[in-house]
């Protein structure tokens, strides 16, 4: 199962990245808003789906620790290995809107469950204020114009008829890739939840660990093959975009639809992961004359999550 899952993501992130690039050429977007938006909630569509029916089914631990297990994976696990990969060029809008944006949430989420409990009340505020804010501010904010480079097989220059049939393909393909994500993650993450539970691990870690890496494998998958691509702008802001939507859309939508408890002791350590996970990209982007994220520092992230990794297991 985790190996078929994985073969399917992969297909899907391909997908997934190509048809972006050129909707985003199409309708004159920049990669960074649709890297922010499309591509980070499709990717995340497995954590929302993993993390609403774990809360239906009684297990806030596994709801919670999946999102902060993700949002910490998706910037030390996804970024560094991409970085190594190909050291990547971050967009300055990223760090005037996205990066403060994810400090925001991340702070409010932190805030909102320290009482140890997310009511209804604040997933409405989440999910029906916070994320739909975001959306349409990310939209009316774009700064740029689309400076997009694809190849030439992928945008005809016919008569608008031909232009109309070929977005409509692309559009397909953009809907084939997100239920490939999905549908590879589901299987891997299922396969990989019953070797976990077979060793004995609590929800929480579980969550934390495991399932994290799994809901992260769109994020991974997408992340490296658009930086393969050179498409910097959707690798950096697809895992940004993906822990916006993670605090503001997973976390909303499932304390709205059943309350959640949150285990006090993760502010031992989880809790303060998650807030180290958001604030490290100002530094690592700021201090760079050119907003690079370098192999150095991918190679830094990749230590740092492995780090995190053990000191999660040696907790559960």
């Amino acid at each position: 199962m985790v190996v078929g899952g994985l073969s399917v993501l992969l297909v899907g992130a391909w997908l997934l990245v190509r048809s972006a690039v050129v909707i985003a050429l199409t309708f004159g977007l920049s990669r960074v808003v649709v890297g922010a938006t499309v591509v980070a909630f499709g990717t995340s569509a497995p954590e929302f789906v993993i993390s609403l029916v774990a809360s239906v089914g009684d297990s806030p631990g596994l709801a919670v620790g999946n999102v902060v297990g993700s949002n910490v994976a998706n910037v030390a696990l996804v970024l560094g290995l991409a970085a190594v990969l190909s050291p990547m060029h971050v967009s300055p809008r990223l760090l005037r809107w996205e990066i403060p944006v994810l400090v925001a949430a991340t702070t409010a989420v932190l805030l909102a469950g320290a009482n140890g409990h997310l009511a209804r009340w604040v997933g409405l505020l989440l999910f029906g204020v916070c994320l739909v804010g975001y959306l349409v501010a990310s939209v009316l904010l774009v700064p740029e114009p689309s400076v997009l480079t694809v190849e030439v097989d992928e945008i005809p220059e016919d008569e608008p008829e031909a232009s109309s049939t070929h977005l409509g393909r692309t559009s397909g393909l953009l809907v084939v890739g997100l239920t490939a994500l999905a549908a590879g993650a589901a299987v891997a993450v299922e396969g990989a939840t019953s070797i976990a539970q077979e060793v004995g691990m609590s929800d929480l870690a579980i969550g934390v660990s495991v399932v994290a890496v799994g809901t992260s494998l769109p994020e991974i998958a997408t992340t490296l093959v658009a930086a393969a691509r050179r498409e910097h702008d959707i690798a950096v802001a697809n895992a940004v975009g993906s822990n916006i939507f993670n605090l503001f859309g997973v976390l909303g939508a499932t304390a709205l639809v059943a309350p959640l408890s949150l285990d006090q002791s993760m502010y031992q350590f989880e809790m303060v992961a998650l807030a180290l996970s958001s604030v490290v990209l100002v530094p690592i982007v700021m201090f760079h004359t050119h907003s690079l994220v370098d192999r150095r520092e991918g190679g830094a992230l990749l230590i740092g999550y492995g780090v995190f990794m053990v000191l999660v297991l040696a907790r559960a």
